[in-house]
């Protein structure tokens, strides 16, 4: 069994648990291995029993205090780093994070079939920096790379990884940390939102980037974005 994880917290932008569900059900409906939906989070309420929920952990929540470098606007995701600690083995051997906010359109099982111990995600606009990974998605093997946690020293990294060309608040870090990491090829099926305008059927996931979110938008995603 593989393990799908997202994290919710209240932050910036207004997630809540029914979006959780939603993902888990998309998943559920879509992906023909066996897979479990875990929510790492600070809060219990709300959650479907389609989702396995997680409080955050004592050894991530030291993260949590750490401002964007992009400006007040913009999430703060460094508690995310503790996805490479050695305590989120805790997790499964193989891990596919999520941002909550994706739209699931069809079988990603496929994604799970790379060899590398960490699989980034490109958009094709490479944001101007060809080593940029997003932090919304990738595939991990639990335990490899705990640099990317243990080196982490607040501000001071967020810094470092600032002056050398790096975007973001965990994605700029990871990035810097794993440049020349593996990349899922372009014609994977992830697509940002700002890469797609119909449901071509060569898209399994879609990345919502930015302030407009799936339960919010009008046309064909409100097709996918939903319970039953």
């Amino acid at each position: 069994m593989v393990s799908i994880v997202t994290w919710l917290w209240q932050g910036k932008r207004a997630y809540l648990p029914e979006h959780v569900n939603v993902l888990a059900r998309m998943f559920k409906r879509t992906l023909s291995i066996p897979h479990q939906l875990i929510c790492i989070t600070d809060t219990t309420d709300g959650f479907s029993d389609d989702v396995e929920v997680m409080q955050t952990p004592e050894s991530a929540k030291w993260l949590t205090g750490f401002k964007s470098p992009e400006g007040e606007g913009f999430p703060s995701c460094y508690r995310r780093l503790w996805m490479f600690s050695d305590d989120a083995k805790c997790l499964g051997k193989q891990v596919l994070l999520v941002d909550i906010d994706m739209v699931v359109l069809r079988d990603a099982a496929h994604l799970f079939k790379q060899r590398a111990s960490f699989v980034g995600w490109r958009p094709r606009s490479r944001w101007g920096e060809p080593d940029r990974v997003g932090g919304g998605i990738y595939l991990l093997r639990t335990g490899a790379h705990t640099e990317v946690y243990e080196d982490f020293c607040g501000y001071r990294s967020i810094q470092e990884a600032r002056e050398a060309g790096f975007r973001g608040s965990d994605q700029a870090w990871l990035s810097y940390k794993l440049q020349g990491c593996a990349v899922w090829p372009h014609d994977c099926g992830i697509v940002s939102q700002h890469e797609i305008s119909r449901d071509d059927g060569r898209a399994c996931i879609v990345q919502y980037n930015g302030n407009v979110k799936p339960w919010a938008a009008k046309g064909w995603p409100a097709t996918h974005w939903r319970m039953e």
